[in-house]
């Protein structure tokens, strides 16, 4: 299982984009009625590992910009900066900027619009464990070297064509940059600069969708995709998911017994890193399994001490946003609380609307039941509680 990696994402939009012959910075350029810049943030917007974005403009543009933000509503989610004049220079102001230094920084061109999500966590994965890499894909034409007048032909097999997003640990890349700075040095990439510290950068293979766009006949390309991808919308707009979820916590003394958000009197609770509420843990991993988004270990790890003892009422309220983003909304939702004790009958229509509540739903599209196993196995013993659920998700017309 591959947890949840948070990175940020420093995306560039400053260059002006002369070979696109527009008149204008390429990035306020329209796609389908939406900006070309709009498009790129929103991938990582939309990106639950992504938990800050850094966008790098033109100092001349900086107003533009920041109302264009406004406007699309994304201006608490993105951190707007000025640039510098080569593309090197504002990386480098991107990573000034930055806050969570912890975590892995994703440098990315704002004019690549189609990357996809999974090669984005792919990266993400990758760098938390070898500290650099970047997106690239294999050179499918054959290449010509020419020196001095004479032709060589390159062996295709070792040539990879980089793209972006790149990525790095935030100290790595911060050398790296500092050290060109230092000699005065620009690289054709911020991969470059890195590999000039003797540093192995390695490769996720990407995609050849996430063309940048250069010149007038990528914008054509690129209307064409967002078409393909909002007739792929509007045919999925009935679709349906459904997601199952199984959860167990054993009993421990000198812990609270909450079960669907509610605390039921007992001589001892439920053990786990969060507030170990098996029923939501349970309905959260349906949620996310409707959605193929794992299960809440990747989302919030044992490991993470940030969710000790968490209320898993806001955990699945988190998840629930997953959810709706992906504009999906309940249809309906059957739980069932398995337990010898305590009795959960006096609780139930509790719970019942305290659901509806954290998944935005009116209390009759959730069924809740509580059953025992006839003093069989671990329940039967009373060493704990376990629980399953099944959801169905539809689509949100509204959507």
């Amino acid at each position: 299982m591959v947890l949840m990696i948070n990175y940020t994402a420093i995306i560039l939009a400053a260059g002006q984009g002369k070979r696109m012959l527009a008149g204008q910075n390429k990035q306020f350029l329209m796609i389908h009625d939406v900006p070309l810049i709009i498009h790129t943030l929103t991938v990582f917007v939309q990106d639950t590992w992504c938990n800050e974005i850094v966008l790098v403009t033109n100092e001349q543009e900086h107003t533009q910009m920041k109302n264009l933000l406004k406007e699309h509503s994304l201006i608490q989610k993105v951190q707007l900066v000025n640039g510098g004049i080569e593309r090197q220079d504002s990386v480098y102001e991107g990573l000034q900027a930055i806050k969570l230094k912890h975590q892995p920084v994703f440098i990315h061109d704002g004019a690549r619009p189609f990357v996809k999500t999974e090669h984005l966590h792919e990266l993400a994965d990758l760098v938390d464990k070898k500290r650099a890499g970047l997106l690239a894909v294999p050179v499918t034409d054959t290449i010509k070297q020419k020196d001095n007048g004479r032709l060589n032909t390159l062996d295709r097999h070792t040539l990879w064509a980089a793209q972006t997003p790149q990525g790095f640990a935030y100290d790595l890349i911060k050398e790296a940059h500092n050290s060109a700075k230092d000699s005065g040095y620009y690289g054709t990439d911020d991969a470059s600069l890195v590999e000039r510290l003797h540093y192995k950068v390695e490769i996720v293979e990407g995609s050849y969708d996430n063309i940048k766009l250069t010149t007038p006949e990528d914008l054509a390309k690129a209307e064409s995709y967002v078409k393909q991808g909002e007739t792929r919308k509007d045919a999925n707009k009935s679709m349906m998911r459904i997601g199952q979820g199984f959860d167990v916590h054993q009993f421990a003394d000198n812990r609270p017994c909450i079960v669907g958000g509610i605390t039921i009197p007992h001589d001892q609770g439920l053990l786990g890193h969060s507030d170990a509420d098996v029923l939501l843990h349970t309905i959260a991993d349906a949620c996310l399994g409707a959605i193929g988004e794992g299960d809440i270990g990747r989302h919030f790890p044992d490991t993470d001490d940030s969710f000790k003892d968490a209320d898993s009422g806001e955990l699945l309220k988190k998840v629930w946003e997953f959810v709706t983003e992906q504009g999906y909304e309940l249809g309906n939702l059957d739980c069932t609380v398995i337990a010898q004790a305590p009795k959960m009958a006096p609780y139930i229509e509790e719970i019942r609307q305290n659901i509806a509540s954290l998944l935005e739903s009116e209390p009759e599209r959730i069924n809740v039941k509580a059953t025992t196993t006839e003093k069989l196995g671990f329940t039967g013993r009373k060493e704990g509680m376990a629980s399953q659920a099944v959801v169905l998700l539809q689509k949100n017309p509204q959507a």
